[in-house]
């Protein structure tokens, strides 16, 4: 029996097999052998893919890839506009905000450096009797690579007035995935457009309910009558990172 072999090389006799030469010192834990192609082997480490993290943006920034975790390659963006603000008006011509759009787009970033995150606000609601809410905002990411592929927007919802009036959602671009955000309700419903994270405001009246604010992020606020609206919710972005 052999106790120990120490060599620097191994070969198989016969045949045409470069000798394969020894790394000259131990692996680390979970490293493996590698050959270069040449016979000469050394260690390596198991390159883990697929997906890493994700942030949530629910203000303006910028995403910085030599801030992110090494390796990123790839990453989902989600981008959701904000949600339209309620009108205000006594008899049915009050609405509901609408809720804003929505996109989704799957993104190389080998060749991206930075990308700059907008986060839209929601639109404010009307004051008392004072018709149209404001609109939402857009929402957006634009990277280092664009060129007409790598600018993901959720567009804004709106506010509208009147008794058979639609404030009609918002519609995301840019994504391999674009969603219109919900309409504003108009003449019997009043209440905000629903969004992709959620449902948007009940509608109100003087003396007994109060306008609810979008509960989703971009969803749109409720209409008041004889009172004051409320306002839609904010967007969000959703950046999930691959490697």
């Amino acid at each position: 029996m052999v106790a120990k072999l120490v060599l620097d090389q191994l070969e198989k006799t016969g045949g045409s097999l470069t000798a394969l030469t020894l790394p000259a010192s131990n692996a680390t834990a979970n490293q493996y052998l590698q050959n270069n192609g040449s016979g000469v082997m050394s260690w390596s480490t198991v390159a883990l893919a697929g997906f890493n993290s994700v942030i949530v943006y629910t203000g303006a920034s910028n995403w910085v890839k030599s801030a992110r975790p090494a390796g990123i390659t790839k990453v989902i963006v989600e981008v959701q506009g904000g949600g339209g603000g309620g009108s205000s008006q006594t008899g049915n011509q009050y609405c509901g905000g609408s809720a804003g759009g929505y996109s989704k787009k799957f993104i190389d970033v080998s060749s991206v450096t930075e990308a700059v995150i907008s986060v839209a606000l929601g639109g404010g609601g009307a004051a008392i009797n004072a018709g149209i809410g404001t609109d939402g905002g857009d929402s957006r990411w634009l990277d280092t690579a664009y060129g007409g592929s790598s600018d993901v927007k959720g567009v804004k919802g709106v506010s509208a007035l009147g008794a058979m009036v639609i404030a009609a959602g918002g519609v995301g671009s840019g994504g391999d995935i674009n969603i219109q955000g919900g309409n504003g309700g108009s003449y019997s419903s009043k209440t905000g457009g629903h969004s992709q994270f959620g449902f948007g405001g009940w509608n109100g009246w003087t003396g007994e309910n109060t306008p609810g604010v979008g509960g989703g992020y971009g969803s749109g606020g409720g209409g008041g009558y004889n009172i004051a609206a409320a306002a839609g919710a904010p967007g969000i972005v959703v950046v999930w990172e691959f490697k």
